[in-house]
């Protein structure tokens, strides 16, 4: 009896193993249901991919070209604001990045910036950079009768002033200034987002700078021989055709550009993980094309890491289209302006917080921590330097002129009120 129970248990215990084996194994239909799964869950993705910008093409009636010469200043931004907000804010963030470096690798404007701003200067370089980075946001997060977007361009309008009078800053490059500022990111969203940039979605980038050009007072007729455009698309393929003819002229190596794009470099690299710089470097050459590398000085990067650069980028492109679902969050670069105090919160820096308040998950989230590991700051640490507290338009610009030009500021703000405006810009419409 008792060398039975043993064996009794052993028979019990297969048994169980046997029962168990069979409930987990696949089956014959196991296999269509998991692809059937599969395939329903890239049709969602698909059809919600695709449902913001069909619904905003729809509810703003950007339906074809002779639509686009009715579009107004504020459905430009609204657009815009899809772009950055929910469409591509990663990539958009990162193109107008670029579109900074490009500016700085033509020689008036480098020789402006080398000589007079901080951008040159390695322990300056970020908060300078943060604040150029501050301005540009602002154009893209408040609309065109805001007085958030005139005080940010009154600010930009008076740190331009001295060299614009001096003759060291022509009204082409501000110009080329403007076109870099919207032409990449439509390149950079076309060869590496999920989707190509709608007719709608172009005209709506050229459109919002070109309003913002507008209140910068810039002279279209001296370069362009022309101030009037049908819509958003004619603008931006005259722009191109100069951009690509002022890039010929001027966008050459020289020492102070390869200074430039040195110090940039730098902090770009500086910002990942160290252990990332072997990568990271030669895949940043790969991303600004062969013109932007050669006026920085940058090597040619292999043929490996370009294949792999690509290959990688390819990849991300068919995760978002086919397995990411839409972003429900609009991600959020700038806060309001404070009620009391008017000072304005960044939400996102590289190595430095400057204007990033040192709120828990400002400091603890996914970001910052990689930041933290790789030798940059957590909001809140940095001292007062770092203005945890928020900017103030005149906190803004070098060194020299920071705290400077309230008054002068105003002046270019009550000029910058008369040029602003939501209507529709083109000759074509009905004003």
């Amino acid at each position: 009896m008792d060398a039975a129970k043993p064996s009794l248990k052993a028979s019990a215990s297969e048994s169980l193993q046997s029962e168990l084996l069979t409930s987990f194994a696949p089956t014959s239909w196991s296999g269509p249901i998991i692809l059937g799964a599969l395939l329903g869950y890239v049709a969602l993705c698909s059809l919600l991919r695709f449902s913001r910008i069909n619904s905003l093409r729809s509810k703003l009636g950007f339906h074809d070209r002779a639509s686009l010469s009715r579009m107004t200043n504020q459905d430009a931004f609204q657009v815009v604001q899809n772009i950055a907000r929910f469409e591509f804010p990663l990539f958009y963030d990162l193109a107008v990045r670029l579109a900074l470096f490009e500016t700085y690798a033509v020689q008036n404007v480098a020789h402006v910036l080398y000589g007079g701003s901080d951008l040159a200067n390695r322990k300056k370089a970020p908060k300078r950079y943060a604040d150029t980075e501050a301005v540009y946001v602002c154009f893209a997060n408040f609309p065109p009768t805001s007085p958030v977007l005139h005080k940010a361009v009154a600010r930009t309008n008076f740190l331009h002033a001295p060299y614009i009078k001096s003759g060291k800053i022509k009204q082409e490059d501000l110009l080329y200034v403007l076109y870099a500022s919207f032409a990449e990111p439509v390149r950079f969203l076309n060869i590496y987002e999920y989707r190509k940039l709608t007719d709608m979605e172009v005209a709506s980038l050229s459109t919002l700078w070109k309003y913002v050009a507008d209140m910068m007072d810039i002279d279209y007729r001296t370069v362009l021989g022309k101030n009037e455009w049908t819509d958003g698309l004619e603008f931006f393929e005259d722009m191109t055709r100069f951009g690509g003819d002022y890039e010929d002229k001027y966008l050459r190596p020289t020492p102070e550009i390869q200074k430039l794009g040195h110090v940039l470099m730098e902090m770009l690299l500086d910002s990942y993980p160290k252990i990332a710089s072997p990568l990271g470097y030669p895949a940043a050459c790969v991303l600004m094309g062969p013109r932007l590398r050669r006026a920085f000085g940058f090597p040619e990067p292999g043929l490996a890491i370009t294949v792999l650069t690509y290959s990688l980028l390819l990849v991300r492109k068919l995760i978002v289209r086919y397995l990411c679902l839409p972003r429900l969050a609009p991600s959020i670069y700038l806060s309001d302006p404070d009620e009391q105090t008017g000072r304005i919160k960044s939400y996102h820096y590289m190595k430095e917080p400057f204007y990033v308040p040192p709120t828990f998950w400002q400091r603890w989230n996914p970001e910052a921590i990689i930041t933290w590991l790789s030798g940059g700051l957590l909001p809140g640490d940095g001292g007062p330097s770092m203005k945890s507290e928020g900017f103030l338009f005149e906190d803004l610009g070098p060194d020299k002129v920071v705290g400077k030009g309230v008054e002068e500021t105003k002046g270019f703000e009550a000029i910058v009120k008369t040029k602003a405006f939501a209507g529709c810009p083109y000759k074509s419409s009905e004003n």
